[in-house]
């Protein structure tokens, strides 16, 4: 019987059972997606990768939530390649610098910067695709109303939109902190579901302003229809809502560079930390979208099939 070896992560932060789980299977060779995606449903975490060799990049990576595989994601990059760098998997590291490695996913061939000090990962910083804008939300009523909350819920301002930098996700302004935390985990669940369908997403990043120091956004995120009813940090999402700020509430960007400090997972006990940058070029056009973190590694073991 054939045996994977996998290694659990918590990504997002430093600490041990705080951020998000994921699982990464460092070598995937020999499993068919059918088995990948059971395998994932049997984990029961948010996302899990299966990593393969690859011909156009330094490997190429497939990511699954546990009822779909999605073409990218940020939190399952981060982890990933925080554990290939730190199990040795990768040759050419500098030992104490950044190095640009490349990731295969349903998006394309994108660059990953890892860094290192004396030899073990310190940051691990994806490029997401550039943004793409969406669907506008114009029934704020009912959006509030699927995601659980009452008809003032949606803050003031630009409406909610969705934008993809790797897969569409829906840009949800809300009014205060507390009337974010008081809202239920998967908001409506399949009224939730079925009004993301319709505007081509199935994730609700909402965010309202940071309260702590140096923190620009307290952020929850609902994918009900993906199974995963609150994420507890979600980097694709970060990379959107980053690129939303940029163009549609006008965040400054100093020196064409606009940095963000996003924290999640507060209400479901798993905190998290997510840094995004945003580069802009001529006239606001926005030119680049970075998201970076680290990770720890707390589990490792073996499924056997």
């Amino acid at each position: 019987m054939p045996t994977y070896r996998f290694h659990q992560l918590d990504v997002f932060t430093t600490t041990p059972l705080a951020g998000n789980a994921l699982a990464v299977f460092p070598d995937g060779r020999g499993l068919e997606p059918d088995t990948m995606q059971a395998v994932a449903r049997e984990m029961n975490l948010s996302e899990t990768t299966f990593v393969f060799p690859s011909s156009v990049a330094t490997r190429w990576v497939r990511f699954f939530t546990p009822e779909a595989e999605i073409p990218l994601a940020g939190h399952p990059t981060i982890g990933t390649w925080w554990a290939l760098a730190e199990l040795g998997l990768l040759e050419g590291l500098a030992p104490d610098g950044t190095t640009r490695v490349t990731q295969e996913t349903g998006r394309g061939v994108l660059p990953v910067d890892v860094t290192l000090r004396s030899g073990l990962p310190v940051r691990v910083e994806m490029t997401q695709a550039l943004p793409e804008f969406g669907a506008i939300v114009t029934n704020g009523p009912a959006l509030a109303r699927a995601l659980g909350g009452g008809p003032d819920l949606i803050a003031d301002g630009p409406p909610p939109e969705v934008v993809s930098t790797a897969l569409p996700q829906l840009m949800v302004p809300v009014k205060s902190r507390a009337a974010l935390a008081a809202l239920p985990s998967a908001g409506m669940g399949s009224e939730l579901a079925a009004l993301l369908r319709g505007l081509g997403s199935d994730c609700a990043m909402l965010y309202a302003p940071g309260e702590a120091a140096g923190i620009t956004a307290h952020c929850r995120m609902f994918a009900p229809g993906l199974g995963v009813p609150e994420d507890p940090a979600t980097g694709s999402a970060a990379g959107a809502l980053g690129a939303y700020l940029v163009r549609r509430r006008g965040a400054a960007a100093p020196d064409g560079v606009a940095r963000f400090v996003l924290e999640q997972g507060v209400e479901i006990g798993r905190p998290s930390r997510i840094e995004v940058r945003v580069t802009v070029g001529d006239r606001g056009a926005i030119t680049g979208v970075y998201v970076g973190g680290t990770a720890v590694r707390v589990i490792t073991g073996d499924v056997t099939l």
